[in-house]
């Protein structure tokens, strides 16, 4: 059960590696159409340092992106630089101006940038958040707004691993509790499902959420037996000394073992449901 908890600072650490620099602060924050309402425009765009999360009403998209400019563009591209999610911006009149490349692109002519051949999405800025967008992804536009990616990122491991517990640690006790774990673990499903449907023509927003509503009910009885097995002084919460205990250098094993975090955590979702029968049958033993 240690490995659950350790995929949490595992995926920051191996996904942050993949990053230089932070979005622009001129891009980042949340926008939407000009009434700045998803229920009315039904699309919306959050842009955080090193990520972004987008949905429409038939489509959620959620990545970590590094910026790169191009012919006065900023690209948004993923670490595996997928096809599927080149996206090109650029501030015109304060607004945010979104164009795609044409079909079959072969990823080096930029011509499509000066000389427009696809519709550009055009998007408003807007002074707060949507409820309805803030209520179904408040964890995932935290973690956007924090500086955890970006600690993540640079090989001063103390700095990464401290951010990463102080997102994690809500009331700044620096120990962990029940509910802040079951923060972490809704935050690292939705990303994981999230990011797993980015891979897989199968997963529409629909199924992507049924995954997710399906293993969230059972957090709470994983974070209980986390507690179980790693809780050495019976305080009913967690230290980072007890989180990496025997594991001396947490920081470099994660690095070393990156392919495999990578592999454990796409199957997570899966794994989350496995056990989820089986943690209830213990739950009822207390």
């Amino acid at each position: 059960m240690r490995t659950i908890i350790l995929a949490i600072f595992s995926f920051f650490v191996v996904t942050s590696n993949a990053f230089s620099d932070q979005i622009p602060l001129k891009y980042q924050g949340y926008w939407s159409g000009k009434s700045c309402k998803f229920s009315i425009e039904q699309y919306a765009l959050f842009v955080g340092t090193n990520g972004y999360i987008y949905e429409d009403d038939s489509q959620v998209e959620f990545n970590f992106v590094f910026p790169k400019n191009v012919e006065n563009w900023t690209a948004f591209q993923t670490s595996d630089n997928n096809p599927d999610f080149n996206f090109f911006y650029q501030i015109d009149r304060g607004q945010l101006v979104e164009r795609y490349p044409p079909e079959d692109w072969d990823g080096s002519d930029y011509s499509f940038l000066k000389n427009q051949q696809t519709q550009d999405t055009i998007y408003y800025k807007c002074e707060s958040n949507d409820p309805l967008i803030e209520s179904k992804y408040g964890e995932l536009l935290s973690l956007l707004n924090s500086s955890v990616v970006q600690s993540c990122r640079n090989p001063e491991q103390d700095k990464c691993l401290q951010d990463l517990f102080k997102f994690l640690d809500v009331n700044k006790d620096k120990r962990l509790h029940r509910a802040e774990l079951n923060r972490g673990l809704r935050s690292l499903s939705l990303v994981s499902v999230l990011l797993g449907q980015n891979t897989n023509d199968d997963l529409d927003k629909t199924t992507t959420f049924g995954v997710y509503i399906a293993i969230v009910p059972f957090l709470p009885l994983i974070t209980q037996t986390l507690m179980a097995n790693i809780d050495y002084d019976g305080s009913n919460s967690l230290s980072i000394d007890e989180i990496s205990q025997d594991r001396n250098d947490l920081f470099s094993a994660i690095v070393s073992a990156k392919d495999g975090v990578i592999e454990d955590i796409r199957s997570l979702p899966g794994v989350l449901q496995n056990f989820a029968p089986l943690l209830q049958g213990l739950g009822n033993f207390n």
